[in-house]
């Protein structure tokens, strides 16, 4: 069938037998149990972060502090490492930094470290930094933030909760998931900004439930992502949308960055590596983005970005140009219009990605 992520048995049944030995190793990694009478009223924000990204936590945070945060109980940010690995910096400096909002911070075990480091696969992390925030959770309510998603609109998190809190939905998404072999007509819901009833999935699921996995809907051979295994199997979905002007989010920017630095394929045409440097700006570190401007000023298009090299010449034109409508709409919310440098830096890349060089 046209839908079907998997076009023969053989590849079927070869990703089913990976997908099932990853399940199986990572399945002891978390556990939890419901809070005695259910989770308090209100939601908590979980956000999973890469050790090696702690800037875009913080620009993440800092749009955070601009919402309208009725409801929330805590923003959980989850670190890939251990406490001793992180070091006390990292969580004095952002405690300090965002002490308006209600924040904690949670680290993986030793065993979900080097477990998770083993694989060095973006939707392990995931995983394991939701379950763990879903497992630290205190409210009946969980929303699960993207550590890329930079949201404009004050009021998009307290629609959200409203919307589950008077609905009747077990699971509220932004839009009706596709990919994989999973198709709209399915009704299951996206992850990205996904709030849910945590009363209902810590009853009705282990957290390896949660986790992707290889099977069959219906006739079709698909792939679950994250939490659309669990949808399949109990609960109702419910959708409210996102509009693209409420948030800028680079889509897969953090799973894009695991491959990346890791060596493994990225899409040429369309990666988002390049805003990491730009998002490492608006946590107050420019240097990335300095360093990679430095470069784009000369001749050429391969520039190195974050120890490994790139050609942005790769990039389409029009993902480019997307690049920049997305700083033009941050720029405009944080600072009234566009810095000088961050004019440059994107004109830049716009320029390679079109074939021409530095003027």
């Amino acid at each position: 069938m046209s839908d079907e992520k998997y076009s023969s048995r053989v590849s079927y049944a070869k990703a089913r037998l990976k997908r099932g030995v990853m399940r199986a190793v990572l399945a002891p990694l978390v556990s939890w149990a419901v809070p005695r009478g259910g989770g308090s009223e209100g939601y908590t924000i979980v956000i999973g972060c890469n050790h090696k990204l702690v800037p875009i936590a913080a620009a993440n945070l800092c749009m955070l502090e601009r919402q309208d945060l009725t409801g929330a109980d805590r923003v959980l940010v989850v670190f890939d490492r251990t406490k001793a690995e992180m070091g006390a910096e990292t969580e004095r400096a952002l405690r300090e930094r965002y002490h308006r909002l209600p924040l904690e911070v949670l680290y993986y075990s030793k065993a979900q470290s080097r477990v998770s480091a083993l694989f060095d696969w973006g939707w392990i992390y995931s995983w394991t930094s939701w379950s763990l925030g879903i497992k630290h959770a205190r409210t009946r309510y969980v929303l699960l933030h993207d550590l890329d998603a930079l949201l404009l609109r004050p009021q998009t998190l307290r629609e959200r909760y409203e919307a589950i809190r008077t609905g009747d939905a077990e699971y509220l998404g932004i839009r009706y998931y596709m990919g994989g072999g999973v198709v709209p007509d399915d009704r299951l819901v996206t992850t990205f900004e996904l709030i849910f009833d945590a009363d209902f999935v810590r009853r009705q699921f282990r957290p390896i439930d949660l986790f992707n996995n290889v099977t069959r809907l219906g006739r079709r051979r698909v792939e679950f992502d994250t939490f659309l295994s669990a949808q399949n199997t109990a609960g109702r979905r419910g959708v409210l949308p996102l509009d693209t002007e409420s948030m800028v989010h680079p889509s897969q920017m953090i799973c894009q960055y695991v491959d990346y630095v890791n060596g493994r394929p990225i899409p040429p045409g369309i990666n988002n590596i390049l805003m990491i440097p730009y998002f490492f700006y608006l946590g107050g570190d420019p240097g990335p983005l300095r360093e990679v401007l430095g470069q784009l000023k000369g001749t050429g298009s391969r520039v190195r970005v974050l120890g490994r090299e790139l050609d942005a010449g790769q990039l389409t034109a029009k993902h480019a140009a997307w690049y920049t409508d997305q700083a033009e709409k941050l720029e405009r919310e944080l600072n009234g219009g566009m810095r000088p440098e961050i004019q440059n830096y994107f004109d830049l890349i716009t320029a390679r990605a079109a074939g021409g060089t530095a003027k």
